[in-house]
């Protein structure tokens, strides 16, 4: 992981999401979610497992689209 932070965006079918902060990485794929820390860095529970949320949301509204199933 490089030293800096950034944020990668990709966009299309495979949608992609890199941030890289103080040395925690998180990547959003369509079906990946991913978090990586250097050793040393902080890493925020709350942060992360609100992130993880927003992406099962998402991801599970994106297969609902695909499949046409609504939730009962």
């Amino acid at each position: 992981m490089a030293t800096d932070d950034f944020i990668h965006l990709t966009t299309g079918k495979d949608y992609e999401k890199i941030t890289h902060i103080n040395g925690v990485q998180t990547t959003v794929c369509a079906n990946r979610f991913e978090i990586l820390t250097k050793p040393t860095s902080e890493l925020h529970e709350e942060q992360a497992l609100q992130s993880l949320r927003d992406w099962i949301r998402w991801r599970n509204a994106q297969v609902m689209q695909v499949s046409g199933d609504m939730p009962s």
